[in-house]
């Protein structure tokens, strides 16, 4: 059995022979079109954001805003022509590096979340939190700009990348809770991820939800809206409660916690070895688990150390877990 085949039976609602290392099993792809301009000198993106290269990747540069009134976004927005996009060409050259093992799990955002961040991205945290609030028509417009685009965007993904997953999502809440009142998450948020989940599940493609932070309060809607997977579900929500009440229908994807003490610079390797069997040992009974660290960054010889230790663990303990343990 591949790890492709190996996690799918976790995404299906079935127990898998291993659990599960999402490393091992998924291959992240993302579309040349939603970064072409990362390419360019200025590195100034579709929405008028510049960004710059670091240690974590790419990063807006919150130093040059795109927008400080949300009435004037048409001028700085100019999304690529997904109908003039050479697709077969360019889905080629994202794949050429693909592991036909793992699985595909495409991710077609604006900048590194869907409509909360891009807008983010674009004013700044306060001027954006502000529109939200006090410019809700004009949000919605461009979110709606935004949908248009996706709803143009994401039937090409699966025709040309054939994923077995399509990924997006928003960081709307923070360590504490959301950014956003439940008002505001019907009105401008969940409208526009219901039609995304849709046009996936209707073509048979299974959804996965990035969303870091204390979000448990939106993961209920989420899943009745259809999604499959949700990253990187992080130990800040009652897991355990949310497994409980979910079972398989949700499939957990992380649970490791980096601000826990196998998380913390210098850990030592028999603590981070033991914090990732205890986070096995939890969430995985039955399956619905996939084992990732939420892909930590920075290239600290720290970090490097410690990605080895989780990575040698996952793939030893997680290997054998169903069959010793028998859950």
């Amino acid at each position: 059995m591949t790890e492709r085949e190996n996690y799918l039976k976790v995404l299906n609602g079935e127990k898998p022979e291993w659990v599960p290392y999402y490393r091992d099993a998924c291959d992240w792809v993302i579309p040349w079109i939603t970064t072409s301009y990362l390419a360019t000198e200025e590195k100034v993106d579709f929405l008028g954001v510049h960004w710059v290269m670091d240690d974590a990747g790419p990063m807006a540069d919150t130093r040059r805003l795109a927008l400080d009134d949300i009435s004037k976004w048409r001028d700085v927005v100019h999304l690529p022509d997904v109908e003039s996009f050479d697709w077969e060409k360019y889905a080629a050259f994202d794949l050429r590096e693909h592991d036909p093992d793992k699985a595909i799990a495409i991710m077609p955002g604006l900048g590194g979340g869907c409509f909360f961040i891009p807008l983010m991205n674009m004013m700044g945290f306060s001027e954006g939190l502000c529109a939200m609030f006090e410019e809700e028509e004009e949000v919605k417009a461009l979110f709606d700009h935004f949908m248009e685009w996706y709803e143009k965007l994401l039937p090409k993904c699966i025709e040309y990348y054939h994923p077995d997953v399509v990924i997006m999502g928003d960081d709307i809440c923070t360590a504490n809770g959301p950014f956003i009142g439940r008002d505001v998450y019907e009105s401008l948020i969940r409208p526009y991820f219901r039609k995304c989940i849709s046009i996936c599940k209707n073509a048979g493609v299974k959804f996965e939800l990035h969303m870091c932070g204390k979000c448990e309060s939106f993961i209920d809607d989420f899943v009745e809206m259809g999604i499959d997977i949700w990253e990187p579900a992080q130990p800040l929500n009652d897991l355990a409660a949310i497994k409980k009440k979910y079972g398989n229908r949700l499939v957990l994807n992380g649970a490791w916690f980096t601000a826990g003490p196998g998380g913390v610079p210098g850990a030592p390797e028999h603590i981070v070895r033991r914090e990732a069997r205890e986070c096995i040992d939890r969430y995985a009974p039955g399956g619905g688990y996939v084992f990732w660290d939420g892909d930590p960054v920075g290239t600290s010889e720290d970090m490097k150390r410690k990605i080895g230790w989780l990575a040698d663990e996952a793939r030893t303990y997680g290997k054998a877990f169903y069959k010793e343990k028998n859950v």
